[in-house]
């Protein structure tokens, strides 16, 4: 089994970098996602990080990858939301091979 060397480091309290801590991890931690539906003229869009998730997940499923893997895809995802803009994604899947 090839490893990767050491989890990343924390970037904030309620995102877990470390894969092994998502079965433990709920949706209603996620308090900023729920702070803006409070604030008049900032309600979530219908499209969010979760949904994207989801379709990870869904596309993960489908193509057969252990649920291991899913948990290590879907961990790196909170970590790449942090560090990189919507803009940044958008030309990564512009400019990939995929």
């Amino acid at each position: 089994m090839k490893t990767y060397g050491e989890p990343p480091a924390m970037l904030s309290d309620d995102r877990p970098t470390d894969p092994a801590w998502l079965p433990i991890f709920s949706k209603e931690e996620h308090f900023m996602g729920n702070a803006f539906g409070m604030i008049p003229g900032l309600e979530p869009d219908e499209w969010s990080n979760d949904a994207c998730r989801g379709y990870v997940i869904m596309a993960m499923e489908n193509c057969g990858f252990s649920k291991k893997d899913i948990r290590r895809v879907v961990g790196q995802l909170y970590e790449v939301f942090d560090l990189n803009s919507v803009e940044d994604a958008k030309e990564k899947y512009h400019s990939s091979p995929y």
